[in-house]
Formats: C-alpha cells, sequence, structure tokens
C-alpha cells in the first residue's frame, strides 16, 4: 500500500466544504498561503447551505442586541453561553453585508427595509430571507466560492477523512482515502479545522450526505463534545420533504389533529401555538397520537394569497418536490397534507473556545461542528452560525499555523490507521445500510428522542452497545463506495452512543430536550452543559456549569413555561 499513497502538505486542512468550511478557508488565507479544503461529496457542492433558502439571523443596524440576547436567553431556557451568543449577534451584521458584498441578494420591502420575519413568537429574533425563493443557498455557494478562487484556495471532492494524525499532543495531519478509488490519503498539515457538521441519522434524502464522522474524528484526538443530548426533530410531509415552515407558521399556517383543531394554542400553549421551534410541535404531536386525534396535518389556508405567491419555491430541490406533488395532484398551499415528526440531525458539537479552538493544540471546530445550539432554533441561525464561527475560526487556526513550524507527521501511526479501513475492502458481512436502519430503530423510539425516559434512554444504550460491539465490526465493504459508508455507519453508532448518554445525564427538562420522569427545570443550581468525552476508552459525561453571575442576563423568564405538559408545572422545582 506504501507506493500508492497520495501524499499532501498544507498549512490549514479543512474537513468539510460547507459554508463553514469555505469561510475558514477565506479568512485563514490572510494568515497562510497553502490553505486545503477536502469534502467526501462531490467538488464544490456546498454542503447543505447550497440546499438552503438562503435564510439569515441578523440584528439589523439600530436594533437593540440586547434585547435579542434577553430573547436567546428566553428561548433557551437559561442554558446560553451569552459572551459568545452576544458577539455571534455583533458579527452577523458584519457577515451579512460581507454577503451583500459579494453579490448576494436578499429580500426587501417596497419602502427599501429588509424583508423579515419573527421567529419563534420572540419580540425582537427575526431572520431575514433571500431572494429568489430556492435560490438562496445556490446563491450563496457560488460567491463564496468565487472568493476562494480568487484566493487560489485549493478544493478537494470525494475524500473521506478518517482520522486525525498527531505529534505527542498537537494535531499534525489527517488520513482517509478517496471514495470513487479507494486510494489512501496522507495530509500533513499545520492546522485542522473541522467543518463537517456534527451529523445526523440520515431519516431523509435531504439529510444523506451528513455522515457523523465529525464525533469519532473529534473524540478519538481526545476533544470534547458538548449539548449531545440535543437533537433535530423535524416535522415533515409524508410526500417530499419541504421547507420553509419557520416563515409559513408566521404567516399563518397551522397544525391541526383529525379532529380539525388547531391542538397547539388550544391544549399546549394559548401564549405561542404553533409558531415555536419544531421540537414544542412535535412533541406534541406525540402526545395528540397517543391520545388517538392523529394524525397531524398542515393547514395552510390562513395565508394571505399574495405571501404564498411570495413562498412558492423558484428553483432548487423544493421546485422540483413542488412539481412531484403536482403530478400527484395535489397544491402544497392548498391542499391538506400528512406531516410526521423525523428525527435529522444532531444539535451538539465539539467544545471550543470563542475563536473554534478546541483543548488539542492545533484542532479547531466551525459551523454546526461547533456545539451553539441547545435543541430549540431559529431559522437562518446555522447560515448565520456557518459564517459568523467560520470566519472567526479560519483566522484563528490561519494565525496558528503561521506561527510555527510544521509538526512531525508520524507516517507509521497514519499507515497503520488507514490499513485497519482499508484492509475492510472486499470483506464480505453486514451491509452498512442495516447497520444504520439498526441504530434508526434504536433512536427514533418515542421514548427516546421526543418525550424520553430513563426507561427508554436505558433500553436504547444497551441496543445501541450491542451494535458497536457485534454489527459495526461485521460491516462489509465490497468496493470504496461502500467503504465510505462504512464509516458513516459506524460515526452514527457513536453519536447516537454519545446522545443517549448525554441524555441521561441531563436530568430535567429544558429546552429541547424533554424527560417524561423529569418534566421539570432544574432551578436548584445554575444551568449546566452535559460534556461528553472517552476516558479509558469509552465515553464519559460530567456537568459544566454556567457562570450565570457574571453574565449581562440572569435568567428571570423561561420559554418552556409558555408550554403546558403532563407533570411539568407539578414538578416545577
Amino acid at each position: 500500500m506504501n507506493e500508492h499513497i497520495t501524499r499532501l502538505q498544507t498549512d490549514v486542512l479543512i474537513i468539510g466544504g460547507g459554508f463553514s468550511g469555505m469561510w475558514a478557508a477565506k479568512t485563514a488565507r490572510r494568515h497562510v498561503r497553502n490553505v486545503l479544503i477536502v469534502d467526501k461529496g462531490p467538488l464544490d457542492w456546498g454542503g447543505l447551505g447550497g440546499m438552503s433558502d438562503g435564510n439569515f439571523i441578523v440584528p439589523h443596524e439600530g436594533e437593540d442586541l440586547d434585547a435579542w440576547l434577553d430573547d436567546i436567553v428566553f428561548y433557551y431556557d437559561g442554558l446560553c453561553d451569552q459572551p459568545e451568543t452576544l458577539a455571534t449577534l455583533w458579527k452577523a451584521r458584519e457577515r451579512f453585508h460581507d454577503y451583500e458584498a459579494m453579490g448576494h441578494t436578499f429580500s426587501r420591502r417596497a419602502d427599501g427595509s429588509y424583508h423579515t420575519i419573527p421567529q419563534r413568537g420572540l419580540k425582537h429574533v427575526k431572520l431575514t430571507t433571500s431572494t429568489p425563493l430556492g435560490k438562496g443557498g445556490r446563491n450563496m455557494r457560488r460567491e463564496l466560492l468565487s472568493a476562494l478562487a480568487d484566493l487560489e484556495v485549493r478544493r478537494m471532492g470525494s475524500v473521506m477523512i478518517t482520522r486525525l494524525v498527531k505529534d505527542g499532543s498537537t494535531i499534525s495531519g489527517a488520513v482517509g482515502f478517496f471514495v470513487r478509488s479507494g486510494q489512501p490519503l496522507e495530509i500533513r498539515a499545520g492546522a485542522v479545522v473541522l467543518a463537517t457538521g456534527i451529523g445526523g441519522w440520515k431519516t431523509s434524502y435531504l439529510q444523506n450526505s451528513v455522515s457523523s464522522g465529525c464525533v469519532e474524528l473529534a473524540l478519538d484526538a481526545g476533544a470534547s463534545l458538548r449539548c449531545m443530548e440535543y437533537n433535530g426533530v423535524w416535522n415533515t410531509p409524508e410526500l417530499f420533504a419541504w421547507t420553509g415552515q419557520t416563515a409559513l407558521l408566521p404567516l399563518g399556517a397551522r397544525f391541526l389533529n383529525a379532529l380539525g383543531e388547531d391542538f397547539m394554542p388550544l391544549r399546549y400553549s394559548p401564549v405561542v401555538g404553533s409558531k415555536t421551534d419544531t421540537l414544542y410541535n412535535v412533541r406534541a404531536m406525540v402526545l395528540e397520537t397517543r391520545a388517538g386525534r392523529g394524525p397531524i396535518t398542515f393547514d395552510v389556508s390562513g395565508i394571505p394569497p399574495e405571501d404564498i405567491e411570495s413562498r412558492r419555491p423558484a428553483a432548487g430541490w423544493m421546485k422540483l418536490n413542488d412539481a412531484k406533488l403536482k403530478a400527484r395532484g395535489i397544491d402544497f398551499f392548498t391542499d391538506t397534507q400528512v406531516w410526521i415528526p423525523q428525527i435529522q440531525t444532531s444539535q451538539g458539537g465539539v467544545q471550543t473556545d470563542g475563536e473554534g479552538a478546541t483543548p488539542v493544540p492545533g484542532l479547531y471546530a466551525a459551523g454546526t461542528a461547533q456545539s451553539h445550539l441547545v435543541g430549540v432554533y431559529f431559522g437562518g441561525f446555522s447560515l448565520c452560525q456557518a459564517a459568523t464561527s467560520g470566519h472567526d475560526t479560519g483566522l484563528a487556526a490561519g494565525r496558528y499555523a503561521a506561527s510555527r513550524q510544521l509538526p512531525r507527521f508520524d507516517e507509521d501511526f497514519a499507515r497503520r490507521s488507514i490499513g485497519k479501513d482499508l484492509a475492510r475492502l472486499g470483506s464480505p458481512g453486514i451491509m452498512p445500510k442495516d447497520v444504520e436502519n439498526a441504530v434508526l430503530e434504536v433512536v427514533t423510539a418515542a421514548d427516546v428522542s421526543i418525550i424520553k425516559t430513563a426507561k427508554g434512554l436505558n433500553r436504547a444504550l444497551n441496543q445501541i452497545i450491542d451494535i458497536r460491539e457485534n454489527l459495526v465490526p461485521a460491516m462489509a465493504a465490497p468496493d470504496p463506495h461502500y467503504l465510505c459508508k462504512m464509516v458513516e455507519s459506524r460515526g452514527m453508532a457513536m453519536l447516537t452512543e454519545a446522545y443517549i448518554r448525554s441524555s441521561l445525564t441531563r436530568t430535567e427538562t429544558r429546552a429541547g430536550h424533554f424527560r417524561d420522569d423529569y418534566p421539570g427545570r432544574d432551578d436548584s443550581c445554575n444551568p449546566y452543559w452535559v460534556i461528553l468525552r472517552t476516558e479509558k476508552g469509552e465515553m464519559a459525561t460530567h456537568r459544566e456549569y454556567l457562570p450565570i453571575e457574571t453574565y449581562p442576563v440572569k435568567p428571570y423568564r423561561y420559554y418552556m413555561d409558555q408550554f403546558t405538559w403532563p407533570g411539568h408545572h407539578e414538578s416545577q422545582r
């Protein structure tokens, strides 16, 4: 194998070619000459950002950032890194105008003001939309790629990274293989940025690229994860995925049960109704279905005609799905469709400082590979986070790499590491998709992913350990494509174990985490992060309490208290 290894060298290696990776590459070039992006997908596909609407969370000039922060602390039920959040809001304005300088078009009203949409029933937090609908993400991708081309940033597609390499305690590069040929690859680097996203469960073809490999890379390198108990459960149509409920609900859409009841304001939140995060809505969907009032449908009849026309997709995957629906005689905006809960991505991430650095020298994380969320989500926040954290992480990684010599690259370790995976090529066994289906069967149970219980989580933990010990080692890799899928499936199993262990550690309900056996918030102590790392070869969790006493906003109101769930108010401590 040694004679056929491709060996590369770079100042900064960025793993992941989505928007956060591109932003990181763009700013790393201010400090170093040689920046390389690798992505397991096609060259320059742009990640999930390229499939988005291009909506962007940003407080515009004249808006009160302190008021935004107060809303966010409220929305996150106090579990908020306030200095980091306030800094993100400041930087969001700069990155928003950077996009405009690159030629991006955000929507404006007739009076010239930006077209904004309130989020989650909050007073101040709003997203700003891109135009035309359906092309926002594609246009952002084109604009970023043009900037990278001008900066001569190298980019490679179809590369699966499987392990980070260290010189003592310092990151010195990575190993992997080309997913089409299976040829091994070694990359020596002065700094490495994880920009892959933290991963997910591939329940939708829109999420099929989410590999979950970041968990394995980070933990093996000695980094810690944070907020892994939080997941993204969305409500989606049974037929053909559709994005935009974040915008449609404030415009008058609603969820109805089988009795035709608008159940969110009727039973669960007369204040917010369904204009909230998907996790609150899917929680109610499960309860309604358990009570015999399912299925749940999405009703858009309350949206004004002029707003309907503005929300019809003009291009992209939503335009294709719109055509598929119409071919079945269904108009999304006039016909009622059944919607279901669907677990998609983790909301946890790698624990970093404000510049994206981990405690492992030379290792950084950006975008959704970082830990920023607590389950609940604002529409447009992922693109904001990709731009702000990608920008700052790239600057820090470039500055770090420029300040020192390239570390020693341990070729013996690299060869052994990649050899273990490549030895599986041509091996018989269980197909990766069957392992993924086994993982999905574990994590999609309602008492594991939506209304969690100790019984459900412990059952799931035993099941995922069995999958890790017996199914994962028996996976087949008939060709390089399936070797890539094998690595993804292994990562999905690790992600799920991290999710379950972290969920067991948070013995309360807060923000996007709901424990049926702990339905109240634990106010006997400061809010805490659940931190997960590898200790003695096993995942271990502990709590890290927030220094609320030093923060500008002392939590005094809680978004979750606007909702009525079984047992919540009786058990609130």
